[in-house]
C-alpha cells in the first residue's frame, strides 16, 4: 500500500501529476498524503516523486515469518527474470532452502489465461473484452469507472490462474504467497476470495536479502519450478505481451493495446465512447508504460533494453518446444473454464458532484469565466481546472494550490503592498523629522550634562574645604570651652580665697574690737595699743571691702563665664547642624554627581541610537 514519508515531501505536486485518479490525493498545504480509499495502487506517484517522499508497504516481513512455521507456497511472476538478472534462480533457491515448501511459475497460468481467452472469445462471437491481467486497471474500473465492468475480461489474471490452479488441480492447500512487481496485486488477492493469502514484491524481497545480508550461491543453479513450466505465458510482462500470446492461438485476432498512465486511462475513456463495431475483440491494456517488468515493486534501476532481451530470449526459447509441451495440450484438456471466471465490485467511495458544487468549487478559486475554468495550466499537478475543482469539493486539495488563485492573490497583495509602501514611506520620514528633533534636543541635554557634572565635582570640592574649615571652628569652640572651664576653676579657687580672707578680716575686726575696749579700760598705759588696734579694725574693714569689691567681680566674672557657656553651647550647637549640613548637602552632591554621571551615559547611549537611526532611516529612504 502506498505511504508517505511526510518529512521528505515538500508539496511540489508532483505526485498529483503522475496519478491518473482525480482524488487518490490528499494536500494539505503542506504536504500531499495519500487517500488509499480512492488510490489505484498503480505506484506511479513513487515513480513520480523526485524527492523521494512516496514509497509503499508490502507483506516481506510476513512471509519470512510464515515460512519459519511451514506450509508456505510461492506464486511467481514471469517478471523476476528482470528483476533481479540472472539470480533469480538462486534468490528462489534461497526461498526454498529457507523452508518455502513448493514454487510455481506464474507463467504456466498465463499460458492458462491465454488459452482461456481463446476459448471465451470463440464461444462468444462478437465479444469486446478489455484484458484485466493488470491489478491497478481493475483497481480503477471497481473505484472510479464502474461502466467498464461490462466490458472486462471474466477470466481470471496469470497469477489468478495459476493459485485456482494449484489448488484445484493440483489439490496444494499451503498457504500461497504472490512474489509480483506490482503493488496493486494486494488489492486483487483480498478481492478473488483470499486464495493468495498476501503480495511480496521483488523490489522489497531485494532489499529484505541486502539488509540481512543474505549470500546466494553463485554460479549454475539446480533450481526447477514445482510442476508445470509456463512457455509463451513467459512474455506476458512486455507490453503487448498478451496481445502476442493471444496470435499465437489466433493470428487474425483482432487485438490492440494500449500502455501507461499517461494513455491508457484516456483510451478507456474513449473506449467507452466509442461504437461497438469499431473496437477490438481485446483491448490489451497495462497501467506501467514499459509493462510488469517496470512495475514500481520490480526494481529501481529498470532498463527498458535488458528486460525486452531477456522476455525475446523467453519467448525464443518457447518456439523452440514442441507444441504438445508448449501448448500443454494434455493439461488444458481438463480445465473448466468456469472455474477460472470472476466478476467484479463497485467499490466507489465517493459519488460524482453536481455541476453547482463544481461552479462552487471554480468561485472558492477566483475562476468565475469560462477561459479562466479551462486554463489548465496543470501546476496543481492535475490535468485540467476543472480536476482541480473536484479535488476541492472531495476535501482533497485547496485552492491555495491553484497557482492563477495565487497570482490573482498576489496581484491583490502587491497593490496592498504599495499602498503600505507609501504609508511606510510617509511614516519613515516622520521618523526621520522626529529623530532629527529628538537629536537636536538630546545634543544640549548632553552638554548639559556633561557641565552640570563637572559644576558637581566643584561643589564637592567647595563642601569638603568647607567641611575642614567647619572642623576648625568645632576645635576652636571646644578651646574656649576648655579655657572658660579653667577659668571657672580658678574662679572657684579665688572665692575660695576670698572667703577665707572675708573671714580672716571678721576676725581681725573682732580683735581690734576687744583690743580697743581693753585699751579703753587700762587708759593711758593701753594708749599705744589701742592705735594698734585702731589700725588693725581699719584693715579689717578695707579687707572686708576689698573682699566685696572682689566677689562683686567674681560675680560678674561668672555671669560673662555663663553667658560664654551659653554663646558657646549655641556656636557648637550651630556648628553642629551646620557640619551635618555640610554632610547631608556633600551626600546629596554625591548622589547627584552619580545621578548626573549616569544621565551623561544614557544621553550618550541615546544620542548614539538616535544616529544609528538616523542612519537605518537615511538607508531606507534611499532604497525606497
Amino acid at each position: 500500500m502506498v505511504k508517505v514519508i511526510a518529512e521528505k515531501c515538500i508539496g511540489c505536486n508532483a505526485c498529483i501529476r503522475a496519478c491518473p485518479v482525480p482524488n487518490a490525493n490528499r494536500f494539505d498545504g503542506n504536504v500531499v498524503h495519500v487517500n488509499n480509499d480512492e488510490c489505484i495502487q498503480c505506484g506511479e506517484c513513487i515513480k513520480g516523486c523526485p524527492h523521494g517522499a512516496r514509497d509503499y508497504d508490502d507483506d516481506i516481513e510476513m512471509l519470512m515469518k510464515d515460512i519459519r512455521r511451514g506450509n508456505v507456497s510461492l506464486i511467481v511472476a514471469p517478471a523476476i527474470k528482470t528483476a533481479f538478472d540472472g539470480s533469480w534462480r538462486h534468490v528462489l533457491q534461497w526461498l526454498k532452502d529457507s523452508g518455502v515448501k513448493d514454487v510455481y511459475d506464474v507463467s504456466f497460468g498465463a499460458d492458462i489465461c491465454t488459452y482461456l481467452h481463446i476459448q471465451y472469445v470463440n464461444k462468444n462471437p462478437g465479444a469486446k473484452i478489455i484484458s484485466q491481467p493488470c491489478a491497478a486497471i481493475v483497481n480503477y474500473a471497481e473505484k472510479h469507472k464502474n461502466e467498464l465492468f461490462k466490458s472486462l475480461s471474466p477470466i481470471q489474471s496469470p497469477m489468478m490462474c495459476s493459485a485456482i490452479y494449484v489448488k484445484k488441480y493440483l489439490g496444494n492447500n499451503d498457504t500461497l504467497v504472490g512474489l509480483s512487481p506490482c503493488i496493486a496485486k494486494g488489492d486483487e488477492f483480498r478481492n478473488t476470495d483470499g486464495i493468495i493469502k498476501y503480495n511480496v514484491t521483488f523490489r522489497k524481497l531485494a532489499e529484505y536479502i541486502k539488509k540481512n545480508n543474505v549470500h546466494l550461491k553463485t554460479g549454475h543453479s539446480e533450481f526447477e519450478f514445482s510442476d508445470a513450466r509456463g512457455f509463451d505465458g513467459a512474455f506476458y510482462p512486455i507490453p503487448g505481451g498478451l496481445k502476442e500470446c493471444l496470435r499465437v492461438y489466433n493470428p487474425d485476432l483482432s487485438v490492440t493495446t494500449s500502455e501507461g498512465v499517461g494513455k491508457i486511462y484516456e483510451d478507456l475513456d474513449v473506449y467507452l465512447e466509442t461504437s461497438r463495431d469499431k473496437l477490438p475483440t481485446v483491448f490489451d491494456v497495462l497501467s506501467c508504460e514499459f509493462g510488469c517488468n517496470s512495475g514500481v515493486g520490480a526494481r529501481d534501476d529498470f532498463n527498458t533494453f535488458n528486460a525486452y532481451d531477456v522476455m525475446v530470449n523467453a519467448k525464443n526459447w518457447a518456439f523452440k518446444q514442441n507444441a504438445l509441451k508448449r501448448f500443454h495440450r494434455g493439461i488444458f484438456r481438463k480445465l473448466d473454464i468456469n472455474d477460472f471466471l470472476r466478476g467484479y465490485t463497485d467499490r466507489h467511495v465517493s459519488e460524482p458532484p453536481t455541476e453547482a458544487q463544481v461552479q462552487q468549487a471554480f468561485a472558492q478559486m477566483g475562476k468565475l469565466t469560462k477561459a479562466d475554468q479551462e486554463f489548465d495550466c496543470h501546476a496543481c499537478g492535475y490535468k485540467s481546472c476543472r480536476a482541480m475543482a473536484l479535488s476541492i469539493i472531495a476535501g482533497n486539495n485547496t485552492p491555495l494550490n491553484c497557482i492563477q488563485y495565487e497570482k490573482l492573490h498576489l496581484k491583490e497583495m502587491q497593490e496592498k503592498t504599495a499602498e503600505q509602501h507609501e504609508e511606510l514611506s510617509q511614516a519613515v520620514y516622520e521618523i526621520k523629522s522626529a529623530l532629527t528633533s529628538l537629536q537636536d534636543k538630546v545634543m544640549p541635554i548632553a552638554e548639559n550634562s556633561e557641565n552640570h557634572l563637572v559644576k558637581n565635582e566643584e561643589v564637592v570640592a567647595e563642601m569638603g574645604t568647607l567641611n575642614s574649615e567647619i572642623d576648625g571652628i568645632v576645635q576652636g569652640i571646644n578651646e574656649i570651652s576648655e579655657s572658660v572651664f579653667n577659668i571657672s576653676q580658678n574662679i572657684e579657687d579665688y572665692e575660695r580665697m576670698l572667703k577665707s580672707i572675708k573671714d580672716i578680716a571678721e576676725q581681725t575686726n573682732i580683735l581690734a574690737i576687744n583690743a580697743s575696749i581693753e585699751a579703753a579700760r587700762v587708759g593711758a598705759a593701753g594708749k599705744g595699743f589701742a592705735v594698734v588696734a585702731n589700725e588693725v579694725r581699719s584693715l579689717a574693714v578695707k579687707s572686708n571691702n576689698t573682699v566685696k569689691k572682689a566677689e562683686a567681680n567674681t560675680e560678674s566674672i561668672m555671669g560673662c563665664i555663663k553667658q560664654i557657656n551659653s554663646i558657646t553651647e549655641k556656636m557648637t550647637d550651630k556648628v553642629s547642624d551646620t557640619q551635618h549640613s555640610a554632610d547631608v548637602t556633600r551626600a546629596a552632591m554625591g548622589k547627584i554627581r552619580q545621578g548626573s554621571e549616569q544621565i551623561s551615559g544614557n544621553v550618550q547611549e541615546i544620542s548614539a541610537i538616535v544616529e544609528e537611526l538616523n542612519s537605518m532611516v537615511e538607508t531606507m529612504t534611499n532604497d525606497n
